[in-house]
């Protein structure tokens, strides 16, 4: 995927997103958060969602080639669902006139490479799963674009686990497993060596599981192999 991509994928999901803000019951708790002991409701997410642009395009902007990064402070969110929904959608507007820009563009970032095009996908990965989270809370759950949702998969063992484990957060793996996407072809291998076990899912339920939002044992995975060790290697926290 593209700049032109990766930004169309995110305005699309960041709409879908406010669309659940302005319909859906505000105070509706989330059921995936970081931090387990940290309830969440829908407009917390939102409060999340839209200080995560802001931050995202300073990365940009701001960058000065400092290893810091940018003012990570939470905003201040409005508290009127009418001001939420327009205030989201303005740390859009800011996000995507900061990363149309070439990939190549120097930014700060958690991990290499440090440049435009890491955040590019990585936002419209975050957007999308914030928009399932908000939606599900809602007990109406769309499906995910599964190019991107690939892309997230990608990201997952190119720089997210990479990064839990350089933060001593994670393990590195001690045994190799394949991850195969039933509706794209594509295919992933985490950990050394031969796969030891495989497991096969829609690029979309492979995301979810990788970000927390699914459990190795739901109906939608098909395992093969050493699942014991498989579960072992993926429970990280890997992101």
């Amino acid at each position: 995927m593209d700049t032109a991509s990766y930004l169309r994928c995110f305005l699309r999901e960041l709409d879908a997103f406010r669309a659940c803000l302005a319909k859906g019951d505000l105070s509706v708790p989330i059921a995936y958060r970081e931090d387990p002991d940290y309830p969440l409701d829908l407009a917390g997410l939102a409060a999340r969602v839209g200080a995560a642009n802001l931050f995202v395009a300073a990365t940009v902007t701001d960058f000065n080639g400092a290893d810091s990064p940018p003012d990570g402070a939470p905003p201040k969110t409005p508290e009127d669902r009418d001001e939420l929904v327009r205030w989201v959608e303005g740390t859009g507007e800011v996000l995507v006139m900061a990363l149309d820009t070439e990939p190549g563009t120097p930014a700060w970032g958690f991990y290499t490479p440090p440049n435009a095009g890491y955040w590019q996908r990585s936002i419209a990965v975050e957007t999308m799963l914030h928009r399932w989270d908000a939606e599900q809370a809602l007990g109406e759950p769309g499906a995910l674009d599964p190019e991107l949702a690939g892309e997230g998969v990608t990201e997952v063992f190119d720089v997210l686990a990479p990064r839990q484990i350089g933060r001593g957060k994670a393990w590195p793996p001690d045994a190799c497993i394949r991850l195969d996407a039933t509706d794209t072809d594509a295919w992933w291998t985490f950990g050394p060596g031969d796969p030891v076990a495989e497991v096969r899912g829609t690029a979309a339920d492979l995301l979810l599981l990788l970000r927390g939002r699914r459990t190795a044992y739901d109906a939608a995975f098909a395992w093969s192999g050493e699942r014991n060790t498989a579960m072992s290697v993926l429970k990280g926290p890997l992101t």
